[in-house]
Formats: structure tokens, C-alpha cells, sequence
């Protein structure tokens, strides 16, 4: 269970880490993803929508270490595997570029979460 603790501790860390740009720093945050910082509406929406991305996966990850329950990290895994999929959907269907640093992070989150998540159920069984 050490091991899923440590997988939850520095997933969760990640991801309070980029909730917090995108609380303090948005352009910066926006500026290292790629993106462009977007104008009125899009702005809020784009702040809005990436702190809520980032800390909710981040709780997940914290609320897992605290409760030693699989159920909420495996749900950040599942938000990241939802993420990595719409990534190359996006390419084929909308003609978007395939953002592969962000893919590679996706995945990456992914299998960490995921991981985490078995290594908790295994120790419960």
C-alpha cells in the first residue's frame, strides 16, 4: 500500500501544482500547454474549466490517499484516460493537431491512476 501512496502523493502534487498556475499564473498555465490565453467569455471559460480539471483530479488523488479507497483515484484515471481519447479523436474528426506532449502526460496520469487504484483494491482483498 506504501507504493499506492507514494503513486497518489506525487500524482495528486502534479496536479494541485497545475491547478494553482491556473489560479495565480492562468496565461503562464495556458502559455505551457500550447494555448492561447483567450479574450472575455473564453477566458472564464478556459480558467474556469482547466482549475476545475486539475483540482478535482488532484482532490481525487488526496481523498484516495486519505481513505486508502481505490474508487477516487481510479476516477481521475478514468477523467485522464477520457482526456488522451478525445486527444486523437480530435485530430481525426475535427482536423485538430495531436497535442503529443499532452497525450504522452494523459497517458502517463493514466497509468499511474490506474495503478494506484489496483494496488488498493489488491491490498483490501
Amino acid at each position: 500500500m506504501k507504493i499506492a501512496n507514494i503513486l497518489s502523493a506525487i500524482l495528486g502534487l502534479v496536479l494541485a501544482t497545475l491547478s494553482i498556475q491556473w489560479i495565480f499564473n492562468p496565461e503562464a498555465a495556458a502559455d505551457s500547454l500550447g494555448m492561447l490565453y483567450l479574450e472575455g467569455g473564453g477566458r472564464n471559460t478556459q480558467i474556469r474549466d482547466f482549475t476545475a480539471f486539475f483540482m478535482g483530479t488532484s482532490i481525487m488523488c488526496f481523498l484516495s490517499l486519505i481513505t486508502k479507497q481505490f474508487q477516487w483515484i481510479l476516477c481521475a484515471g478514468i477523467i485522464f484516460f477520457i482526456a488522451a481519447v478525445f486527444n486523437v479523436i480530435s485530430s481525426f474528426s475535427h482536423g485538430a493537431p495531436i497535442v503529443f506532449s499532452a497525450l504522452v502526460s494523459e497517458i502517463l496520469f493514466t497509468m499511474i491512476a490506474v495503478s494506484a487504484s489496483l494496488i488498493y483494491k489488491s491490498n483490501k482483498l
